[in-house]
């Protein structure tokens, strides 16, 4: 019986390990063009082709790492609210379709604030400023909030201006979850770049993506909880 548990419990497991992986993949195949970008950043020898690289990804991101990235979070969704036995390719595809105009305007505002925060928390630790430190606390904040943008869309069916401010009054409503949300992602990214590298091509997208929308999901049960 011991013995039969076990087999049942890995083979569930497997089941769970293909999944993450096979929508990490879709996912990825979606950002050939950024990861491809990405590399060459990393390995960049001159300061003209290192911005152009990233100006380039830059431009890229709402057109193709948000809409896949709602996308993501569709199928994550689907499975936390337990509906396990999904085509992953196809669900992908369907919130891709459902959501891309409103998850390309999110990218449209979202990614050049992105993009200066980055630039600047670079530039002033670079010059030992603690002012480093504000802009890491508000990187981190945008991050979290744009994990939120990504749940709202999936989940609720509101106005594009309702799902932007939703995610701002979520990341500052819920401290607990965001501190969640950011520590979780932080742990996922660090283990995928300082431990196991190969993690970013097996599954530390859709991790991420399920560790965020879980949260969400708690912090929004809860508030119904409270008002009814």
């Amino acid at each position: 019986m011991g013995t039969s548990g076990f087999i049942k419990g890995l083979y569930s497991f497997s089941l769970w390990v293909i999944k993450f992986v096979s929508l990490n993949a879709i996912w990825l195949i979606m950002n050939i063009p950024i990861v491809f970008l990405f590399l060459n950043v990393l390995a960049a020898e001159t300061a003209d082709h290192l911005l152009v690289n990233i100006f380039t990804i830059v431009i890229l991101i709402p057109f193709l790492l948000f809409p896949s990235t709602t996308a993501m979070f569709g199928v994550v969704r689907q499975w936390i609210m337990g509906n396990t036995d999904i085509r992953i390719l196809h669900s992908f595809w369907k919130y891709y379709r459902e959501n891309y105009v409103r998850s390309l305007l999110g990218g449209v505002i979202i990614a050049p604030l992105s993009a200066i925060l980055v630039v600047d928390y670079f530039y002033f630790t670079e010059a030992s400023s603690p002012l480093f430190y504000i802009f890491l606390f508000v990187g981190v904040f945008i991050f979290v909030l744009i994990m939120h943008f990504f749940s709202n869309t999936v989940h609720v069916d509101l106005k594009f201006s309702t799902t932007l401010r939703n995610s701002f009054l979520l990341s500052v409503g819920s401290p607990i979850h965001t501190i969640g949300i950011a520590a979780s992602s932080f742990i996922i990214i660090y283990i995928s770049i300082k431990v196991a590298s190969t993690l970013i091509f097996l599954g530390a997208g859709s991790c991420l993506a399920y560790c965020s929308f879980y949260l969400y999901y708690k912090s929004q049960s809860q508030m119904i909880e409270q008002k009814s």
